[in-house]
């Protein structure tokens, strides 16, 4: 794919991803904080973790993507070489929206 092919994909998924993202704030803006937080958190984890789409390429994908093709589309399956990291980041999103919750509760 070409730099341009390459940089038009990304702006049309990160484009998608912020409109679903807004959406996903305006739907749940009512919520209590202790639904909302963790859920946009782990929305913005999942769309937004970028991992390369393969061993020998510095070309990077969506890791959600990348994980699911590599689960049910490769012969040599290995769900856990973007699997392990979009884990990780959604881990660490849900820690922070942990933080952020508890510390507005104590002001």
């Amino acid at each position: 794919m070409s730099e341009h092919g390459y940089m038009m994909a990304w702006s049309t998924y990160l484009g998608a991803a912020v409109v679903t993202l807004a959406v996903l704030w305006w739907l749940t803006w009512r919520w209590s904080a202790a639904v909302k937080l963790p859920l946009r958190a782990l929305a913005i984890a999942f769309l937004l973790t970028p991992w390369p789409v393969a061993r020998d390429t510095d070309a990077l994908g969506p890791a959600w993507v990348v994980t699911l093709f590599d689960t049910l589309v490769q012969s040599d399956a290995d769900p856990l070489r973007a699997g392990a990291p979009l884990l990780a980041a959604i881990l660490l999103a849900l820690a922070v929206a942990g933080v952020i919750h508890y510390l507005r509760r104590t002001r």
